[in-house]
């Protein structure tokens, strides 16, 4: 008889050996190595049913409470953030502020709309699907941007943009989830500033708690870390040194009730760019560059297994039809509306249409949504609140349908759109 510990870590070691698989597949098929990652694990997962879809999904959101999933993008996001450059981010810092806010409101407006017209849900409801699903994910778009030859501008405003919206994602379902069930503990710290403060103006200050406060703690770590060093020298050892003090930011901001990826972003930029990039600094970057890849296949594979053949018969053509019109409305009206206002030419602040028109296209959602869309009906339990119960988990499968349509679809039509709309960078621009 196998027991659940031989069985789960069965999963586990069947996940790692099939992601080792994924990089001489895209080579062979000349394709991005996310799609095939996420189609193995459908076949592994829901077709021949040998990666369970209850581990895949635990796995996923709960693996050491929080999830494998979380885990992964803070390792993404403190290796990719080492090659933060941030030239582009200061001359492109109002059009990333402009699509992390306005942008970020009206996909989950436009996204909630929609929903609640097609499951006939109250509004509050929709809205809580629009906030759920309205971030990019820096997950897809970092390897994506690797194979394409785009100018830095323009990826580095793209990555920017999807580093930085999970926090206004998060206080946007904190708001829907205030209007629905007001007695949660999962918004308490939101539900006490809004009460004093009230719901716009507290969201404001909120939101400013949860990019300032970690920005800061994260800035001071990378430099506390890299002076330390020179009077220590941890030689090899600064690896596991970096990756413990990440995951310690990660448990106690988590703990506080604070989003931890501003500081993982912060620690991580300021060691990749201020580090003397001595051979302990370069085994460090490789260390976390072959970790980050990992994790990405990891988080992929489960994605695609944490489906079932019911699910899949139920909601795909509904997931479908949702990835469609966010990707190619919710989208679009949320980059245009969000920089109508940007000069068109002339000026370091411009943005052509072309341009404009390619941001539109691109915007892959990813982890960060699929583990907040279990957040409806866990508080559905927790509260006894009857609409979560019965639409949290219809949101829950059509958010995780969206994540894998819009990755698949977006690593397939982005590089040609991208050969369509703009022109090769010049000159190593």
């Amino acid at each position: 008889m196998v027991t659940a510990f031989e069985a789960e870590y069965y999963q586990i070691s069947l996940i790692l050996i099939l992601a080792a698989f994924a990089i001489p597949i895209s080579r062979k098929a000349a394709v991005a190595d996310i799609p095939i990652l996420i189609i193995l694990g459908i076949i592994f997962g829901p077709v021949l049913e040998i990666i369970n879809h209850t581990f895949a999904s635990n796995f996923l959101t709960q693996f050491g409470a929080i999830g494998i999933g979380l885990l992964g993008i803070m390792i993404i996001l403190y290796y990719e953030s080492h090659h933060m450059n941030f030239r582009v981010i200061r001359r492109h810092f109002f059009k990333i502020v402009s699509l992390d806010t306005l942008g970020v409101i009206i996909t989950a407006l436009v996204a909630g709309g929609i929903f609640s017209l097609i499951f006939r849900a109250p509004f509050s409801i929709g809205f809580l699907f629009g906030a759920i699903i309205s971030p990019t994910d820096p997950a897809t778009l970092i390897p994506l941007f690797k194979r394409i030859n785009l100018k830095e501008d323009i990826s580095g405003t793209l990555v920017g943009e999807s580093l930085f919206n999970d926090p206004i994602g998060i206080i946007l379902v904190s708001v829907a989830i205030l209007i629905i069930a007001p007695n949660s503990s999962y918004i308490s710290t939101f539900s006490g500033i809004a009460a004093r403060l009230g719901l716009a103006f507290g969201s404001v200050v909120y939101f400013i708690i949860q990019i300032s406060i970690p920005s800061l703690i994260g800035i001071i770590v990378g430099f506390s870390v890299i002076i330390l060093n020179r009077f220590m020298n941890f030689e090899n050892l600064i690896v596991g040194l970096l990756l413990g003090i990440v995951i310690l930011e990660f448990t106690i901001m988590e703990a506080a009730g604070i989003t931890p990826f501003p500081a993982i972003i912060a620690t991580g930029a300021i060691v990749g760019n201020f580090s003397d990039k001595s051979i302990f600094w370069n085994r460090e970057e490789s260390f976390q560059e072959n970790l980050s890849f990992l994790a990405q296949a990891v988080i992929f594979l489960s994605l695609g297994s944490m489906l079932t053949r019911l699910q899949i018969e139920q909601y795909a053509l509904i997931g479908v039809l949702m990835t469609l019109l966010v990707i190619f409305v919710a989208r679009p009206m949320a980059v245009f509306g969000s920089l109508f206002f940007f000069p068109r030419r002339r000026s370091r602040s411009a943005v052509d249409r072309n341009t404009m028109a390619f941001f539109s296209m691109v915007g892959p959602r990813g982890v960060v949504s699929v583990v907040m869309s279990t957040v409806p009906y866990t508080i559905g339990l927790e509260t006894g609140n009857a609409m979560l119960l019965h639409y949290g988990e219809i949101m829950a499968v059509v958010v995780s349908f969206v994540v894998l349509f819009s990755i698949i679809l977006q690593t397939v039509y982005v590089p040609m759109v991208a050969r369509r709309l703009l022109k090769p960078p010049q000159n190593g621009s």
